[in-house]
């Protein structure tokens, strides 16, 4: 058995203290991990979207410029498509293969038809993709729009139109060409635009295709060299749906490939993949391998997540005047759903709801009307806007209605200031009437009074002396004053017998003017004098 060495204690010691040290120092600088691994893609660039979402999953040097290869027939192809939808060509039309359609292109590419070889439109636009035939974009060029340079013009200029901002194209078919660029991005934005044609799906998923006998050749089938599509291939996909393929020693390994998995559709571009020797010896073309990886990547670790649903109840107001409730309550019109990582915390969710009208809501509320919106976001992208609608419907009641507008009329000063003149003009005209009658009974009165001092005045200036004055005090008698002047006035041995009274015949000036009066006591008194005249 070895010695016990204190020396050799004494530096292991100060070996894992200075192990320690340097971690210590050096674990704030390591990167952290992220919730969800990065695939880490071994190519130049690279771009993973889902094409329903529009969401970017990876993105590797998405907008670095590098020679696409062959991808540039994906933007022939679109306008070859574009024009066919247009009805400016017709899939049955010949065309021609020409010496001029060979002249841009190196010995060692690929090719498809012969010289003078007259085939269809249909045949030029698969052999272009089936095939990868570089002639065959040149025909396509001049079928379309006459000549090839036209055409190379046509794809820079729907490439603007799509958004492409690091994108030129110097030929139809992507041989090397210093005009020739653009990036992952800018591919995805071409490729997403022609898979919305059903043409271009058809041709970019095909794996094989069919020439009928040409003038210069027999039948012929041709093979895709996307060997996602191949099932005899070792990269086979299962999932895989298209695009296209390229190559060139600028280039490297390149390929657009669509993927469908559970009702999801991805698209991936990987540029400037390479070619290894495996450990079996075989040669591993990483393009292949790293789509088919990315792929994976995309459909494992990605799912739709609602970050909002329409059972969520966002928001309470009270309603005035509605039967049967005083609330109505805000839900979203619609589902918000986003591609996100499985391991998304959607509790930080951020929700941000506005009301279009504060306070209190009045009856009736429609059940769906829209009162607000909510937007809605997360990890600070923004993931849209949605209506708040009313849940249910609040009905009005018609009582309360009634006694509302009632209280609200009466608030209003105006209103206030009309009623109150007319209660004091009611009020004047009540008085005045009073006042009136009260006024026209004393005139009456006063009248009365002073016609019956009148007669009494009259009758005494008129009584004369004697039996005559007897005589016509008995006249009287048929016109009597009242009791008091009767009694008062009569000596007591020349008064007249009482009479009853008279309880139904109303006095002779009752209800008479001033006026009447006289001239009823005139008439009296001619006839008074009539009768003295003749009892003399």
């Amino acid at each position: 058995m070895k010695a016990f060495s204190f020396d050799k204690l004494r530096k292991t010691a100060a070996g894992v203290l200075a192990a320690v040290i340097i971690f210590a120092v050096l674990a704030p600088l390591a990167p952290r991990a992220h919730a969800l691994d990065d695939p880490a893609v071994d190519a130049e660039a690279a771009i993973l979207v889902d094409i329903d979402a529009g969401s970017v999953l990876y993105s590797l040097n998405e907008s670095v410029r590098r020679a696409p290869a062959s991808l540039v027939k994906i933007m022939t192809a679109l306008l070859a498509v574009e024009a066919y939808e247009r009805g400016d060509v017709k899939l049955g039309d010949r065309v021609t293969v020409t010496d001029a359609d060979f002249s841009d292109i190196d010995s060692d590419g690929a090719t498809e038809y012969k010289r003078d070889e007259t085939v269809t439109f249909e045949d030029l636009l698969y052999a272009s993709f089936v095939a990868s035939a570089n002639e065959s974009c040149n025909a396509i060029a001049r079928a379309v729009s006459g000549d090839v340079p036209t055409f190379i013009s046509m794809m820079n200029t729907r490439a603007a139109e799509l958004g492409c901002k690091d994108t030129s194209f110097g030929n139809t078919h992507g041989m090397p060409n210093d005009l020739n660029y653009s990036t992952a991005y800018d591919l995805y934005l071409i490729t997403r635009e022609a898979l919305t044609h059903n043409l271009f799906k058809r041709v970019c998923s095909a794996k094989t295709w069919t020439v009928d006998a040409t003038n210069v050749s027999d039948a012929r089938v041709l093979r895709t060299g996307n060997n996602l599509l191949n099932d005899r291939s070792g990269y086979y996909y299962e999932y895989a749906s298209g695009v296209k393929t390229g190559y060139t020693d600028a280039a490297g390994y390149c390929l657009i490939a669509t993927a469908s998995k559970d009702g999801r559709n991805l698209l991936s571009v990987i540029l400037g993949a390479k070619s290894i020797i495996a450990e079996d010896g075989r040669t591993e073309v990483k393009s292949y391998t790293e789509t088919k990886r990315l792929m994976n990547w995309g459909f494992d670790n990605f799912n739709l997540r609602e970050l909002l649903t329409t059972m969520k109840l966002m928001a309470e107001i009270p309603v005035r005047l509605g039967r049967g409730a005083n609330s109505v309550v805000l839900r979203p019109e619609e589902n918000v759903t986003a591609l996100l990582p499985n391991d998304a915390d959607l509790t930080q969710v951020k929700l941000e709801p506005v009301l279009y009208e504060e306070g209190t809501l009045t009856a009736p509320v429609e059940k769906g009307a829209v009162l607000g919106e909510v937007k809605v976001s997360f990890n600070g992208v923004d993931y849209g806007t949605v209506n708040l609608i009313a849940n249910t419907a609040v009905e009005l009641d018609r009582t309360a209605y009634i006694g509302s507008e009632i209280r609200e009329t009466l608030r209003n000063k105006y209103v206030r200031l009309t009623i109150t003149v007319l209660v004091l003009l009611v009020i004047l005209y009540v008085a005045f009437i009073i006042y009136y009658n009260v006024r026209r009974a004393n005139k009456r009165k006063t009248a009365a009074e002073l016609a019956r001092r009148r007669v009494q005045e009259y009758r005494r200036s008129q009584e004369p002396s004697g039996a005559a004055g007897v005589a016509r005090r008995q006249t009287y008698a048929d016109y009597p004053l009242p009791r008091e002047d009767r009694d008062s006035r009569a000596p007591a041995e020349t008064r007249a017998p009482q009479r009853p009274a008279r309880s139904a015949a109303p006095s002779p000036t009752t209800g008479k003017s001033f006026e009447e009066i006289e001239e009823l006591l005139r008439r009296q008194n001619e006839e008074l004098n009539n009768r003295t005249r003749g009892d003399k």
